[in-house]
């Protein structure tokens, strides 16, 4: 039952990573595009961080921590997504991506 609800997070997780990083690099810094992807950032993220330990995904929630209270901020408007910010964005969604399948694989 744990090794089930260990691959549905993964691939749920996985497929989501996957959907912003394809349409990240489009999404336009402003209005209602940029709010839903700062929602939908944070989420994954804060998904990741919290329940990744339980199921074994150490590093990865390591990881997400930091992408979690970025985005946390940007929603509570003490930061403000920059086109620097959505850089580092992808690449720790890279990262988090291959560490994700790491920690799956062992």
């Amino acid at each position: 039952m744990l090794t089930e609800i260990k691959n549905q997070f993964y691939q749920d997780t996985l497929e989501t990573l996957i959907s912003i990083q394809e349409v990240l690099p489009e999404t336009p810094l402003e209005g209602e595009t940029a709010r839903n992807m700062v929602e939908r950032i944070f989420t994954v993220s804060h998904q990741v961080s919290g329940t990744g330990p339980m199921l074994g995904f150490d590093n990865s929630s390591l990881l997400s921590r930091k992408l979690e209270r970025t985005f946390y901020e940007i929603r509570s408007g003490k930061r403000t997504l920059t086109a620097q910010l959505l850089t580092q964005t992808q690449r720790t969604i890279q990262n988090l991506l291959e560490v994700l399948q790491k920690e799956q694989g062992e």
